[in-house]
């Protein structure tokens, strides 16, 4: 591909030059819709902290799906909000709970448009943590999360999701996860994971929307220190080197 020696002068043909040369280009068909579910039937409530964005029950979620789908976003990421939360994430391991209602429901009225699941525990949880809490101790155990984790994944999987994307940053669940959908029969499901997950007060709008705030203390423990890039990096390599499919940086702004 060329580039132009110099910048074109400002006249109407700069804008063209702009558009030829440009390295990164925004389309709808470049997004990711997140769709917060909620139960009930005939559910739309207005987050405040995101203005445009309601809660949705699974009635309502399919009507958002169609619309996205309409206008050329090729894939929704969906976080449910269950009612029933209890330090064993119940509601998330339930087959039959919120988000894979959601998931099928979706697929069966959109079947080309492409339906992520958010794996975390956080939205399940009645401590708002990303992993099981250790009883009596304001400590995560990383190793039953996973187990958990997997599970979950595997079950959004079975309700038809298109990818599964692990948003907890626990260590080693991308590899939980693979081994698992590949054993019962998903190999072929990606894994999207959060990669680098920082812990940041950024995420106040997503929390009030997935109904996910921490009960007590804060992620820090789990989530990455913004100030370490090689870290992050290492993070990285590590999904990958698990089976991770898709990684990414959250939040990716600054």
């Amino acid at each position: 591909m060329g580039f132009p020696l110099h910048r074109p002068r400002r006249t109407r043909q700069s804008d063209v030059w702009r558009r030829m040369v440009r390295e990164t280009r925004l389309t709808a068909d470049a997004f990711i819709y997140p769709l917060f579910v909620v139960p009930g039937r005939g559910v739309r409530h207005p987050v405040e902290s995101m203005p445009g964005i309601s809660q949705v029950s699974v009635d309502e979620v399919v009507k958002e799906a169609k619309a996205v789908a309409a206008v050329g976003v090729p894939a929704v990421l969906i976080f449910a909000a269950p009612a029933e939360k209890d330090p064993k994430a119940s509601a998330a391991l339930d087959p039959k709970g919120l988000a894979a209602q959601a998931i099928s429901a979706i697929k069966e009225a959109c079947p080309n448009l492409l339906v992520w699941a958010d794996v975390c525990l956080c939205g399940a949880t009645d401590h708002g943590h990303c992993g099981h809490v250790i009883p009596g101790k304001a400590t995560i155990d990383n190793d039953s999360s996973i187990q958990t984790l997997a599970q979950v994944a595997l079950n959004y999987a079975r309700a038809g999701a298109d990818a599964v994307a692990p948003s907890d940053m626990m260590d080693g669940r991308v590899g939980a996860i693979r081994g698992l959908l590949d054993r019962e029969g998903h190999a072929m499901t990606p894994i999207v994971s959060y990669a680098a997950k920082y812990a940041s007060s950024f995420y106040g709008p997503f929390r009030e929307a997935a109904e996910s705030a921490p009960a007590f203390g804060d992620r820090r423990a789990y989530q990455m220190d913004p100030a370490n890039v090689r870290e992050a990096l290492r993070e990285v390599l590590l999904d990958v080197d698990e089976g991770a499919d898709l990684v990414m940086v959250k939040p990716a702004g600054p």
